[in-house]
């Protein structure tokens, strides 16, 4: 049977939240300079950087948890707005609207808080308005959207409202190499990009070694990009002449943006760095927490599931040709402490935990930091559950069982 939008009354406050944060300002305030001991977090200051050590949560071990019933399911089996194949992200706005990106159409689907189909953006093609590939969706202000298109190197600025998308393009990064692609948005709407990487890297010495990008801004108004900081973004195992082999597990960097900086983080330590909007330094968020050993079965799962996929894609004959160059790669013994982030709408961080070594599996922990650096705890999803936002009490995912299409569904935060 087809499915329509399903909507059950909705939580509007946000009491629930400020007052854990203003709870937490209000004794990073009362603090004077020097190491200061907030339980249960360490704080501090060296040469004007705030190292968060955080040992214990705000809300306590008990945690939060995903409710398992929807407030909001949007998604239908018929043809039409509301029939997904393939969601790469979506957003929470305000008023408790939706935006939600269907890559196999390249189109920015719009829908009211009751889940109600208001309009569709895009379309695939090179002209405006068009796209390539939509690779992000981002908050730009109160009554617009920037997406961004990694193949046509361009932003589109989408009103919220009715309205022509505006179209840039960005112009090419001096020094910089390689294809970038954006993470974010500041508050005053410039785009923050990176480069994913390549396979091939002549220009590195033989061995694992942590590849580095530039982190680049990138202005809307004039297509005017400018680098402002180099950090590391990923592991891989170079050859001799530049080829690389397989790596795995493959630890990289995490990245997410807010009004005023974003995070960065390495996979291999529990470390998440803050930069201001200039690529300074301002802050350290950190927990004693080590990664899992890679033990032999991990390794073993972890070629089976990725033999499945080439049985899917390419038939029987290619299994031993890709069982040798998997078994012939280099493993690590350390799985990443983490795969993903994103800033919410409320400006907390949220930073979902590795599932290697699986390869498709959507984080089933989330630990959050409010906006001065503070662990407020962890969040355990349901399995079938992509969280890619959350604003107030509300979270936002891709929910899809093996099989199914997508739903975009909106659930409550449940807090002991």
């Amino acid at each position: 049977m087809p499915s329509t939008p399903q909507r059950q009354p909705m939580p509007r406050s946000r009491s629930h939240w400020r007052q854990d944060i203003l709870c937490i300002l209000a004794f990073t305030a009362a603090c004077g300079g020097g190491e200061q001991r907030i339980t249960p977090s360490t704080i501090t200051d060296s040469a004007g950087v705030s190292i968060i050590t955080s040992t214990g949560s705000v809300w306590g071990e008990r945690g939060v948890h995903v409710d398992s019933n929807p407030v909001l399911r949007i998604g239908a089996e018929q043809a039409g707005p509301y029939q997904f194949s393939f969601i790469s992200t979506a957003l929470l706005l305000e008023g408790g609207g939706v935006a939600v990106v269907e890559l196999s159409a390249n189109e920015v689907r719009l829908f009211d808080a009751d889940g109600r189909h208001l309009r569709s953006v895009g379309r695939r093609g090179r002209g405006p308005g068009e796209f390539q590939v939509i690779s992000g969706l981002f908050r730009r202000s109160g009554d617009s959207l920037a997406a961004y298109d990694q193949i046509e190197r361009r932003v589109t600025i989408l009103p919220l409202a009715s309205g022509e998308p505006r179209v840039v393009r960005s112009q090419a990064v001096p020094g910089a190499r390689g294809s970038f692609d954006a993470f974010g948005a500041f508050g005053d709407g410039r785009l923050v990009l990176y480069n994913p990487g390549g396979g091939f890297r002549p220009d590195l010495e033989p061995g694992l070694q942590w590849v580095t990008t530039e982190v680049v801004v990138l202005d809307p108004a004039d297509g005017a990009a400018r680098t402002i900081v180099r950090l590391p973004s990923r592991q891989q195992f170079v050859l001799p002449g530049g080829d690389t082999k397989v790596l795995a597990p493959a630890h990289g960097a995490i990245r997410a943006v807010t009004e005023d900086g974003f995070y960065w983080g390495t996979s291999d330590r529990y470390e998440i760095r803050f930069f201001d909007t200039e690529g300074n330094l301002r802050r350290i968020l950190r927990r004693p927490v080590e990664p899992r050993p890679v033990v032999p079965a991990m390794i073993e799962a972890w070629i089976t599931e990725n033999l499945e996929e080439v049985r899917r894609r390419e038939g029987e004959a290619a299994l031993p040709r890709y069982r040798r160059s998997y078994e012939e790669g280099s493993f690590g013994d350390r799985v990443p402490l983490f795969d993903r982030a994103f800033i919410d709408g409320d400006a907390r961080l949220w930073v979902g935990s590795s599932e290697w070594p699986e390869r498709q599996a959507a984080p089933g922990r989330w630990s959050i930091f409010a906006p001065n650096g503070t662990w407020l705890g962890d969040v355990d999803a349901p399995p079938q559950l992509r969280i890619v936002d959350c604003r107030d009490d509300l979270v936002l995912g891709i929910w899809q069982e093996e099989g199914d299409a997508p739903y975009v569904h909106v659930h409550r935060l449940l807090r002991p």
